[in-house]
């Protein structure tokens, strides 16, 4: 192996354990603030519930408030990315995998998003969704916001109530209330 490929190896590495170490932190803060509000949060008492040291947590974050807007950065854009493929799909076969997907990527995240939920915190702001719809005739823009305004309320409801019914059962669940508002919209 030459030096340039030695570098290359070492870049990969150190660029996957700070994603390890920030993936570590945000979960020990979801953690923790389902115990205490943010204020009463030491960044010692963060490193700590994560593994990891003061100097790794400051190597990937200014602040307490910096890494608790990744956390909820970090969960819209995952949810967000899964709805832009669901629309992408073309197939109704397609569109239920990908709405599993999102299901069983929002009970993978039930923590983070519970505790998004339990604060009040939207799932997705405005311009996610309009980023996600594009531009379109008024019409779809209203049909596609209503979709997807039902799929994020089921989520939440879904994670509310513990995640009792599987990912492909919530999937086919959504897909039949979606294709019941767009035969509606006739």
């Amino acid at each position: 192996m030459n030096e340039l490929e030695r570098m290359n190896v070492l870049r990969l590495s150190n660029a996957e354990a700070n994603r390890i170490t920030r993936d570590c932190l945000r979960s020990a803060l979801v953690k923790l603030l389902n115990e205490k509000d943010l204020p009463q949060i030491s960044v010692t008492e963060l490193v700590a519930a994560a593994g990891v040291s003061r100097t790794a947590f400051y190597r990937n974050y200014s602040s307490k408030e910096e890494l608790l807007e990744d956390v909820i950065a970090s969960v819209k854009n995952l949810l967000s990315k899964v709805l832009v493929l669901w629309r992408a799909a073309e197939t109704p076969d397609e569109k239920k995998e990908w709405m599993t997907q999102a299901f069983a990527e929002a009970g993978k995240h039930s923590v983070k998003l519970g505790w998004l939920i339990n604060i009040g915190h939207p799932l997705l702001t405005d311009e996610q969704i309009d980023s996600i719809i594009g531009d379109e005739n008024p019409s779809a823009v209203y049909m596609n916001t209503a979709c997807i305004s039902a799929i994020f309320s089921i989520i939440r409801r879904w994670i509310k109530s513990g995640k009792k019914e599987p990912p492909e059962s919530m999937a086919a669940l959504c897909c039949g209330i979606i294709t019941g508002i767009r035969e509606g919209q006739a």
